[in-house]
């Protein structure tokens, strides 16, 4: 069965060799080996996803390569496999071998979706399919995985502080020519060429030819004994004759354009297209990593981006672009490689054009020239009588001994005109114009003719000449550009792992990000100048103003600032819209980034490396007895779990009726207080209620609405008061809907307002 690749034996090996050259996965990913000795220990490779994958890549060993290389966009290519399976199974085979899951650590669906989303930011940054799906490798990772954190967190700093050098204009050239970089198809896509064939007399070379998909490209024939040659080169431009041998029919020396291959032969020599083909397919990826490479010259320089730069042959790579510029996406060759080539390329594409417009010239100038003749006989009726003579079927011969001598002349010379007018416009040279000798009958007719067999005959001649030259130069071209294939695959290979580099670097660069410092002493998070992704995301489209930065510190690190002693529980308070949620979000995003080895929003950044990750968004309404129950089987979960874990909660009163709710928050936040290992903050309404059914002391920090500004919205210092209880102050909003609103609405809301500020004041 032939495999969807259609690789051969060489291209096999340049592959595996190709794959073996790659350094970044490992060093980036940690270096562990390769463990996995089957596809089936893959999760989600059943026998047919296996059966699919080994006919496409040619062996199970090659395919685990591929795999293990993290190469999504060749998994992708697998028939049967869509893009998104791919990245799974890719990602499946990366935990299985890695030791570790984003599940592991991503307990709740809210901190996933944070996570997720965070990680699509960072994904739309990049310019090629390969680094969007490699990116979903990046997950936060468990303790024992520190060092590979630290391994990222290094060359992701690199990434950041080549990005934040680059000017725009580089900066948007390198996002142009990645936008056009995608894994290599290594598939060959035959394509017919006209005018070829292929003949041997020997069965193992037909058999290699077939094997090797020739015939998809031309005619290959296999001579038995006793047949001729020359009657299967009949009608071609180019006949290669392969006799490893050195026997072949004496047929075949009748012909000119016979090229004769012995025992050395080889596909390149016969077909040097399919060298191209592989050029010619990926001719715009090929094009546009040259150019990268031109400007890589001009990059700001690290320790990563050397790493970079050392997987690239910068001679190598310029002398590719170079060939490129000699080929055009279909792999023929382009004009101005070779005057002479271009010389016959034209008389050939110009050839039924050029031998028409010369008849045409010929007869009407004859006609012309012989009506305004002064001989005795009429001009007019000399023509009458040529064209008479014509369809009677005279002989032209003897009409040339009855009519005046001029007229003779006239045709003789006009004929010499129309040749040397045929000559001018096929561009032959002086040498070459005799082949147009005897192209127009001599016969003294109106309408005079070419003849037939003499054009066919200069028109083969024409054809088999340019075929000839081009095969030459093609061979050439292939020879030198099958010598810088694996330059080129594997510079195409860096340039896609420099996608994912950049994308993070211009992440960083845009978003304001710096490394996070990671211990696992430390207990608890401590941020400092922290924002939140997505407010900045939207900032950044314009939505609305810059993002205010906040601290804020929860259990020991070495950021401890007044009000805190390093509570590993905290409840955060305040008023509506104030900036709880976004607090703790922000926290939440800073975690999941620093634990997958990536930059944070924050100027400073304290943590540990969690085993666990929990965030929970407040519900939308009072939950059902059920959803009740599932929610309170979920705290238990986090409170029971034994290891080091970060928990967060955003307004979770609302899982049952009021007058339970600050009992049952006050249970769940003092088993967690008492387990150092655990990190908590819960953003709540009832602060107030909470201390009064607990026994233990909970730290309370406010976020504080102080007024209205002339906008009439809420004013609040965005980092939380630590140690303090905020004020939610609803009144304010109050205030402000009283304002804006007109009678009769108005006299509601004051009525409100008078309310809740005599209850304030009680």
């Amino acid at each position: 069965m032939v495999r969807t690749l259609y690789f051969s034996e060489s291209e096999s090996q340049d592959f595996k060799e190709s794959l073996n050259h790659r350094r970044v996965n490992s060093q980036y990913l940690g270096d562990d080996a390769l463990t996995l000795e089957s596809l089936s220990e893959i999760p989600g490779v059943g026998e047919k996803v296996k059966e699919a994958l080994i006919e496409h890549f040619g062996s199970e060993t090659l395919a685990l390569k591929v795999i293990h290389d993290s190469r999504v966009d060749l998994v992708a290519a697998v028939p049967g496999i869509g893009s998104r399976q791919a990245v799974n199974l890719v990602k499946g085979a990366f935990e299985k071998e890695f030791g570790a899951s984003s599940n592991m650590l991503l307990r709740s669906q809210d901190i996933r979706k944070i996570y997720e989303s965070s990680l699509d930011i960072i994904r739309s940054y990049a310019n090629t399919t390969y680094a969007k799906d490699k990116l979903f490798l990046y997950f936060p990772l468990p303790p024992e995985k520190l060092a590979v954190i630290l391994e990222r967190q290094k060359y992701f700093a690199d990434a950041a502080q080549m990005a934040r050098q680059l000017t725009n204009d580089q900066r948007e050239k390198l996002r142009n020519l990645l936008s056009q970089v995608r894994g290599l198809y290594r598939r060959v896509k035959p394509r017919r060429l006209e005018g070829r064939v292929i003949i041997t007399n020997d069965e193992n070379v037909f058999d290699n030819l077939i094997k090797d998909g020739v015939d998809r490209w031309c005619p290959v024939y296999l001579i038995s004994e006793g047949e001729n040659a020359a009657d299967y080169a009949q009608g071609y431009d180019l006949v290669l004759y392969i006799s490893p041998l050195g026997i072949y029919d004496e047929s075949i020396d009748l012909l000119d354009n016979v090229e004769i291959l012995g025992k050395d032969w080889s596909i390149e020599d016969v077909l040097p297209e399919k060298t191209v083909s592989f050029y010619s397919r990926n001719y715009r990826v090929i094009d546009a990593s040259c150019q990268i490479v031109e400007a890589f010259n001009e990059i700001p320089t690290n320790d990563s981006v050397t790493t970079f730069t050392s997987g690239l042959d910068f001679d190598k790579l310029t002398k590719v672009g170079e060939i490129l510029r000699n080929l055009d996406e279909n792999g023929d060759l382009t004009t101005g490689i070779d005057a002479e080539l271009d010389r016959y390329r034209n008389a050939v594409k110009l050839f039924p054009t050029a031998v028409a417009e010369t008849e045409s010239w010929l007869n009407e100038e004859i006609t012309s020239r012989i009506s305004k003749s002064k001989v005795t006989l009429g001009g007019q009726q000399i023509i009458s009588i040529l064209q008479s003579a014509d369809m009677e079927g005279a002989d032209g011969g003897a009409l040339r001994n009855m009519l005046p001598a001029e007229i003779v002349e006239t045709f003789t010379t006009t004929v010499q005109e129309a040749e040397d007018k045929l000559v001018q416009m096929l561009g032959l040279t002086a040498r070459e114009a005799d082949w147009v000798t005897g192209i127009i009958s001599e016969d003294i007719v109106l309408p005079i003719e070419m003849v037939p067999n003499q054009i066919n005959d200069l028109e083969d001649k024409l054809r088999r000449i340019f075929a000839d030259k081009q095969l030459r130069l093609i061979k050439k071209l292939a020879n030198e550009l099958d010598e810088l294939k694996e330059a080129v695959t594997q510079a195409v290979q860096t340039l896609l792992e420099f996608d994912l580099f950049l994308a993070v670097g211009l992440f960083s660069t845009d978003y304001e990000l710096h490394t996070p410092e990671i211990s696992l002493e430390y207990t608890g998070v401590g941020v400092q100048g922290a924002t939140n992704l997505f407010l900045t995301e939207s900032h950044l489209k314009g939505r609305h103003s810059a993002v205010e930065p906040i601290d804020y510190a929860i259990g020991k690190t070495p950021y401890q600032p007044a009000g805190t002693n390093g509570e590993n529980c905290a409840i955060l308070s305040g008023a509506n819209s104030g900036g709880k949620t976004t607090t703790i979000q922000t926290l939440a995003q800073i975690v999941v980034l620093a634990q997958s080895g990536l930059p944070v929003p924050a100027k400073k950044a304290y943590l540990p490396v969690f085993e666990e990750l929990y965030f929970f968004y407040k519900s939308r309404g009072m939950v059902s007895a059920g959803a009740f129950e599932t929610t309170l089987k979920q705290f238990a979960d986090i409170v029971v779990s034994d290891k080091a874990k970060l928990a967060l909660f955003d307004e979770v009163e609302a899982i049952t009726e009021p007058g339970s709710a600050a009992n049952v928050i006050a249970g769940l936040i003092e088993i967690l207080q008492s387990d150092s290992k655990t990190s908590t903050v819960l953003c709540s309404h009832l602060a107030r209620e909470i201390n009064e059914v607990t026994n233990a002391p909970i730290r309370v920090d406010g976020i504080e609405a102080r007024g209205l500004d002339e906008n009439l919205e809420l004013i609040v210092d965005r980092t939380p008061k630590f140690g303090i209880l905020a004020r939610s102050t609803p009144e304010l909003i109050v205030e402000r809907l009283s304002k804006l609103a007109k009678s009769p609405k108005k006299e509601v809301y004051m009525k409100i307002l008078e309310n809740l500020t005599r209850v304030r004041s009680k």
